[in-house]
């Protein structure tokens, strides 16, 4: 998650200026430093991204993803930098078209606060009554169907 996102949406759901003075302090300032064959280049500063194992973090991806898009037709399941979104429905084109308008106000929703969607890890599963087919192939091609 990007800090100054993070910052904004806790302005915007009015925060106490004093609680996010403290959590930007504790997101700012963080350095990084890699080294490659025996080499150590310069320090950068992280400007997205969470200390791990801080027990506030849960706290703030949640603010963070408080506005998730929504659907009544759709269940998100969100769980760390994972999402899984699920739909049912007896029209396999019903159900190729909800599930594909959810996944292009997902794209909306990371393409404004910048997040990066890893397409490598994207999957599509169909289920029937009592046949059970696996389909992978990417979301965009559902818009030809």
């Amino acid at each position: 998650m990007r800090h100054n996102g993070l910052i904004f949406k806790l302005m915007s759901y009015q925060f106490p200026d004093y609680l996010i003075k403290i959590i930007q302090r504790f997101l700012s300032n963080r350095k990084f430093q890699v080294k490659i064959n025996q080499v150590l280049p310069s320090v950068g500063n992280i400007q997205a991204g969470t200390p791990q194992g801080s027990s506030l973090i849960p706290t703030l991806y949640n603010i963070f993803n408080s506005d998730f898009p929504l659907n009544d037709k759709v269940l998100n399941c969100l769980f760390a930098d994972d999402s899984a979104i699920l739909t049912q429905g007896s029209n396999i084109r019903f159900i190729i078209k909800t599930l594909q308008s959810q996944i292009d106000s997902i794209e909306y929703c990371c393409t404004k606060w910048r997040v990066a969607i890893n397409t490598d890890k994207q999957r599509q599963f169909f289920y029937e009554k009592d046949i059970s087919a696996k389909f992978s192939r990417p979301s965009h091609l559902w818009k030809k169907i």
